[in-house]
């Protein structure tokens, strides 16, 4: 596991190589792209999405890949404000999951996960992918489970997780809201949360630094 901010480097192994928030007003913003890969989220509100080839309207949790050749592009909110965050990096084309989740403290009921040994006050499930996969905070504060390690998360944090390796989040110390993406699927490309007690033991791969 690797936690890195908007700006610092990340592990030569991420295909993750950068992310940005970007709060959008009525006045359109001009989203700038690069030669890699790039994939806008919506955090926050809703986002009118113009390029090239026309106009789409996002709401909370949509997502949309920015290609060169449909820009250039721009982003607003209308007449409301919106927050967008911007992932950059060299991903595949078969990719897993990406959007939002929340998550509080509660009283714990069964759940699908794997068993874990640590203490927990969330109902989040111990899990794997057949992919790497980033956390990224929103709101709010908490602990991040991955393997045997274990680390304290904040605002603006990016959590950088192996493909294969258990992760969970716990325990929460203030409401937590995220956004997650999985990047390319790999091995035996199953997509969504993968169990040992279910799905057979995880394709763990080193985090090469």
């Amino acid at each position: 596991m690797s936690v890195f901010k908007s700006g610092e480097q990340p592990p030569t192994w991420c295909e993750l190589r950068e992310f940005e928030f970007a709060d959008l007003s009525d006045e359109p913003l001009s989203l700038p792209l690069s030669g890699n890969r790039q994939r806008l989220l919506v955090t926050r509100g809703s986002c009118r999405l113009t390029s090239g080839k026309g106009a789409q309207v996002l709401s909370e949790g949509q997502f949309w890949d920015l290609h060169e050749a449909d820009g250039p592009f721009t982003a607003d909110a209308g007449d409301r404000t919106a927050q967008v965050l911007i992932f950059t990096g060299k991903w595949g084309t078969e990719l897993g999951g990406c959007g939002i989740f929340e998550l509080t403290s509660s009283t714990l009921g069964s759940s699908k996960g794997d068993p874990v040994s640590y203490p927990k006050s969330t109902n989040f499930d111990s899990h794997y992918h057949d992919c790497d996969e980033y956390w990224v905070i929103i709101e709010g504060a908490g602990t991040v489970v991955v393997g045997s390690r274990s680390f304290e998360v904040e605002v603006g944090d990016c959590v950088a997780i192996g493909m294969g390796h258990h992760h969970d989040l716990p325990q929460v110390r203030s409401n937590v809201k995220g956004a997650y993406f999985e990047t390319t699927l790999e091995g035996k490309k199953r997509f969504g949360h993968l169990w040992e007690h279910k799905h057979g033991p995880a394709d763990v791969r080193p985090e090469r630094v």
